[in-house]
């Protein structure tokens, strides 16, 4: 007999869980207290709050495609948490959030921190499941974390009443299995392989979750062999080396007018792992809904997410990994088009002050983790640096401020080898700038890279364009970015031009950092 609160972590032990990250509670402590009894097997990383920690755990999901497991208290631990888990549900990244509970006997009673859960993160989660029985504590974190990881990926969410984590239970721990992924037809791969090279104006366009390094490299090799474009999903850079003499660049919002124009004009488009959403489609102003002009070929491992916004001419459902796996050498033949799209690729933004920045970044810190939250500094990491790893980069699709520094942690536990750095703008950062605390605390060595215009820069800009000179309610008062880190032990410098950013750049080589640029106006 143990502990249902034991069985729990034997459980997330026994489906291959090495890694949790926390705000302690009272309401879970049996959970905690069964992490202690297996910190052989999983590390606990305790952040300074619930939405640093379930943006934490959203990152592992995206970064190994298992589930990010986060543990937070009733209440307050949960609605905190929701920021993270809307961060895992549109970015398809599978996680794990535990939430203690009331006891039952106190449940619709108003009791202390009470917060109907499945109400609550219904519309949020993937699935919402609690565990009344202490018999069946084993049961349903297995059944979460298949749910977590089957179909579309997400975040998946156990509520834990207190009462039933202190009880005992004899229950064994349920044998993990590995997740079903579909795989592709023979006569499917054929469709789409002849539909695709068959084409005049062909693009290629890959995203989302569930890839692998292989895959990735399988995908750029059967476009390469057909000469097709080959594009990316926004925030999904690094699964196309740009140096590939096929690559044409990302859609979304930093995305040239050029390949804009190409998604309009293309007469077959293909997207694989992912879906033409509003942020890669410009808010569905190139792709009609729901029946689009172009030719749509839709390979989804959810068959629920295929046809649900766009009408597709051939859908298929398959993991992006198993379906890259399918695809032949095939040669084709779209040159004039496919050269095309390549030039103004190559072309790139115009010479600007950021992209020396950049430049200075990518002599100093090869083959980063970058990520990102959101802002219009967002911009300077899309459009300047070059992903040429899988994976290495980690954004949102949810435009969530405040993701880069907790992602920044967990590419640094996940890849203890590698430099991990998160940019910021001022507005972005001070979102979870306290899990710089969590860094330190850790001996990690994370370089937060702070684009410091003094306001919400995104938001001021669409208020200048729609209400000009009546800006309101944007404007920023900051602290002093570098003297801010130096309180958490962290280093801090605060720079203005491009040889300043090199020489604190070496400054801080191999420490947990943060370095400010003052950029005034710019942010792009």
């Amino acid at each position: 007999m143990r502990l249902a609160g034991h069985v729990i972590v034997e459980q997330l032990a026994e489906c291959g869980s090495d890694l949790a990250f926390c705000v302690p509670g009272e309401s879970y402590l049996p959970v905690l207290d069964g992490l202690y009894a297996h910190r052989d097997k999983i590390r606990l990383i305790t952040a300074r709050q619930e939405t640093g920690a379930a943006m934490m755990a959203a990152a592992y999901g995206k970064l190994t495609g298992r589930p990010g497991i986060c543990l937070v208290t009733r209440g307050p631990g949960a609605t905190n948490a929701s920021g993270g888990v809307h961060v895992a549900r549109q970015d398809a990244a599978p996680m794990l959030l535990l939430v203690g509970q009331v006891p039952t006997g106190n449940r619709d009673r108003v009791a202390f921190q009470e917060v109907d859960i499945r109400a609550m993160y219904a519309p949020l989660a993937k699935a919402v499941f609690r565990v009344d029985d202490p018999d069946r504590a084993a049961e349903f974190v297995a059944r979460a974390m298949v749910t977590a990881v089957s179909g579309e990926p997400g975040p998946v969410v156990l509520e834990l009443p207190e009462d039933v984590l202190s009880a005992s239970t004899a229950a064994p721990v349920v044998p993990a299995v590995p997740p079903v992924v579909p795989a592709p037809s023979a006569a499917d791969v054929e469709a789409f392989v002849s539909t695709l090279t068959g084409a005049r104006r062909p693009l290629l366009v890959v995203g989302g979750t569930g890839w692998t390094a292989e895959a990735t490299r399988a995908v750029r090799r059967f476009a390469e062999a057909a000469r097709i474009p080959l594009a990316t999903a926004v925030r999904h850079q690094d699964l196309v080396d740009p140096r590939s003499p096929v690559f044409v660049g990302t859609l979304g919002l930093s995305t040239t007018p050029g390949l804009s124009a190409a998604v309009a004009d293309a007469d077959v488009l293909a997207f694989v792992g992912t879906r033409p959403d509003a942020l890669t489609v410009d808010d569905f102003a190139l792709l009609d809904v729901p029946v689009p002009q172009q030719t749509l070929l839709h390979v989804h491992p959810d068959p629920v997410v295929l046809h649900r916004v766009h009408r597709a001419d051939l859908a298929i459902v398959a993991g992006p990994a198993r379906f890259a796996a399918a695809l032949p050498a095939v040669s084709g033949d779209s040159s004039p088009w496919l050269s095309r799209l390549r030039e103004d690729y190559l072309r790139g933004p115009a010479p600007s002050v950021a992209a020396e920045f950049m430049r200075l970044l990518a002599e100093r810190v090869p083959d980063p983790v970058v990520s990102s939250g959101a802002g219009a500094y967002t911009a300077w990491p899309q459009r300047h640096h070059r992903f040429t790893t899988f994976p290495s980069h980690l954004g949102t699709q949810s435009g969530s401020m405040g993701f880069g520094l907790p992602a920044a942690i967990t590419a640094q536990l996940v890849h203890p080898d590698r430099p991990a750095v998160a940019f910021a703008g001022d507005g972005c950062f001070l979102m979870t700038a306290q899990e710089l605390s969590t860094a330190v605390r850790y001996g990690l060595a994370p370089l937060v890279v702070v684009v410091n215009n003094n306001s919400y820069g995104t938001i001021r800009d669409h208020q200048q364009r729609r209400f000009p000179g009546r800006e309101y309610g944007t404007d920023l008062v900051n602290p002093d970015f570098a003297a801010f880190a130096r309180s958490f032990g962290a280093a801090g410098e605060r720079v203005r031009t491009p040889d300043e950013f090199a020489a604190a750049l070496d400054r801080v080589r191999g420490k947990a950092a943060v370095i400010e640029i003052e950029v005034g106006g710019l942010s792009r």
